[in-house]
């Protein structure tokens, strides 16, 4: 008989986690549950306001949670100072905005930031740049002022900066929101990257374009926890969609624009490339 598979710990556990910004009436996340398994790749959806971005904050140990029953974070409790301090190491957070997260004179620069914050010794900084500078395709833009670049410029050196420093978790809160559709492929496409190779995602997004790449997904919806399972099973169903104000997937529409021309196709399709599979089938 085969002895049972060892028990992986999760990478990340909140239970119970509440959060009230100071002066409000109403908390912007009641008794939220959320487990990570390392490598894998979650998306945050809901509405404005549901409690996204408050989320993304928390789980980056950038906020204080008002409550929780557990909250840890790469095996730092989020509930103490300290295990906050310390989990900003192992867990990156990359905003919407990447103007709030470049602070130097160049790209290079605004790499080693972080790094020099740590202080690391000055060869390991260089070393560690040019590695970053070549993963995001920077080179070229190495000694360029970040108001000059693109916002997928902008954005892929925000997050070249975030993961100079060597992290466990990448949380991005809405990262392609600001960017045009260039600009947003390019972050997608370094994110898939990322992922591939193992690092843990947790992906705050409105696009549901977005979403389709994910493992899990959880939605929000008022501060509290609405849905945790599989892509498709959430935009199967249509109501919770409708009721979330998510929407579908572009290739999820179309499907459900040509149903109602009474071309039934299996699925829902999630991608142009399941529809237009879905349509041969139909052919």
């Amino acid at each position: 008989m085969s002895a049972p598979a060892p028990q992986t710990s999760p990478i990340l556990s909140v239970s119970g986690l509440r959060f009230r910004y100071p002066g409000a009436q109403t908390d912007a996340l009641a008794e939220v549950d959320l487990e990570l398994a390392a490598g894998e790749f979650v998306a945050v959806v809901g509405a404005n306001g549901s409690g996204k971005s408050t989320l993304a904050r928390l789980l980056g140990g950038l906020e204080r949670p008002t409550a929780a029953r557990e909250a840890v974070a790469c095996g730092h409790d989020l509930l103490t100072e300290p295990g906050r301090l310390s989990a900003r190491q192992d867990v990156g957070v990359l905003f919407q905005d990447p103007e709030n997260q470049l602070v130097a004179q160049c790209v290079e620069e605004d790499i080693a930031f972080g790094l020099e914050n740590l202080a690391w010794p000055s060869g390991r900084i260089r070393e560690r740049v040019d590695e970053m500078l070549a993963r995001f395709g920077l080179g070229d833009l190495r000694r360029r002022e970040p108001h000059l670049l693109s916002g997928g410029q902008k954005q892929r050196t925000a997050l070249a900066g975030v993961l100079a420093v060597p992290r466990r978790i990448l949380v991005l809160d809405e990262p392609t929101a600001m960017l045009d559709p260039a600009g947003r492929r390019e972050v997608l496409a370094a994110v898939r990257e990322l992922h591939g190779e193992g690092l843990t995602v947790v992906y705050v997004t409105q696009e549901m374009d977005e979403v389709t790449d994910a493992d899990r997904v959880v939605a929000l919806e008022h501060g509290t926890r609405t849905y945790t399972g599989g892509v498709r099973d959430l935009f199967g169903d249509h109501d919770l969609v409708r009721r979330l104000g998510l929407g579908l997937p572009a290739a999820g529409e179309l499907a459900l624009a040509l149903a109602e021309r009474r071309v039934e196709l299996v699925g829902p399709p999630l991608t142009l490339d399941e529809l237009v599979a879905a349509l041969e089938g139909v052919a």
